[in-house]
């Protein structure tokens, strides 16, 4: 039982990760196609589940799978100043990129205002939007005949995203990384505030659904920190999915598949036959970035569009943007994090019980 551990898993097998990220932001896609349209069906996730819709299940899955892996790297050998740049050239230059795009090539030449340029609107989306602390949605003069005018609605997921970075620079500066017994004691005092007080968490995420994806993040660094003694196996997922089908309708359905979505994450993360897949780029993050404006652009184009073409179309042309914004932009990045790697090889820091 030991080698199916969460621990062992991630040491001795090849992991699907990259693929896994990769299907989530086509299903955010997917997921947004009704509200983009305004028209129906929902997707069918919601449709049989009635829970969330599938861009929202997408959504945690990133999450769970980046607690697990920013946790990582923040207690990785190569110590904290590579952590950070680590962040920065991961999330920014890509992120960047596209709000330069979205602002200076696509709004510019489909606005209807003619002062587009000496808007405050503008020059605030674009500040706004590449410090990734907050998010704006319009622009002036685009999008505006849309049933949807927001620019792009998938970018305030980064902003909490980049708020969890933070937040494990400063546990991992405090020491709480390296002190199981005490990283778990806070894991489990945030959710029993959060849910005996529900304004609790406010002052950092304001939003019900900022507050849900931090804690699918915190159960994923949950996993990082306990992997050691965490076990990988069907049997496990087949219980947790009985709970969760007994619970469906009730108000115990949440918590059910709060426990479900970051074991079944982990537990497809080494489904056999599909680590080929590694061997291509990493294009989930430009899939996303890129998603919902491609659907605002192909609605613009045809606005006759289905759900389901909507979401071929956008698909197809969102994942051109990403292939160039991997191979232009964010691979060239990444690549410069090995500046920032130590001179010496420092011992590797281990949780303690």
């Amino acid at each position: 039982m030991k080698n199916d551990t969460l621990g062992e898993l991630f040491k001795n097998k090849t992991n699907n990760l990259n693929l896994m990220r990769l299907i989530a932001a086509l299903a955010v896609i997917y997921g947004h196609a009704s509200a983009v349209t305004g028209k129906g069906p929902a997707d069918i996730f919601l449709q049989w589940v009635g829970y969330k819709f599938i861009g929202g299940v997408a959504v945690d899955v990133f999450f769970v799978i980046s607690g697990y892996l920013i946790t990582q790297s923040a207690l990785s050998k190569n110590g904290l100043i590579y952590y950070c740049a680590s962040r920065i050239l991961r999330i920014y230059p890509g992120l960047i990129m596209c709000v330069f795009f979205t602002v200076f090539i696509l709004g510019l030449s489909l606005t209807k205002a003619p002062d587009y340029l000496h808007s405050q609107q503008v020059w605030e989306y674009f500040f706004v939007n590449i410090s990734a602390f907050n998010t704006a949605y319009f622009l002036p003069g685009v999008f505006e005949n849309l049933h949807d005018k927001a620019i792009n609605g998938s970018l305030w997921s980064l902003v909490v995203e980049v708020r969890l970075y933070i937040i494990v620079l400063a546990l991992a500066v405090l020491g709480v990384l390296k002190k199981r017994s005490v990283f778990n004691f806070l894991f489990f005092f945030s959710i029993i505030a959060g849910y005996l007080n529900p304004e609790f968490w406010k002052f950092l995420f304001l939003y019900e659904n900022h507050q849900h994806v931090a804690l699918m993040f915190l159960i994923g660094s949950f996993c990082l920190i306990n992997k050691d003694v965490i076990y990988i196996g069907p049997g496990v997922l087949l219980l947790l999915m009985f709970f969760a089908a007994s619970q469906h309708g009730t108000p115990s359905f949440g918590v059910a598949y709060t426990i479900l979505i970051p074991y079944l994450v982990f537990y497809l993360a080494f489904a056999p036959g599909f680590g080929w897949f590694n061997k291509f780029g990493d294009y989930s993050y430009g899939v996303y970035l890129y998603g919902w404006i491609c659907q605002q652009l192909v609605v613009m184009w045809l606005p006759e569009s289905t759900n389901f073409s909507l979401t071929i179309l956008s698909s197809l042309l969102a994942f051109s943007f990403a292939f160039a914004s991997w191979h232009l932009v964010e691979k060239p990045s990444i690549n410069c994090r090995k500046y920032f790697k130590p001179s010496f090889s420092k011992p590797a820091l281990t949780t303690e019980v």
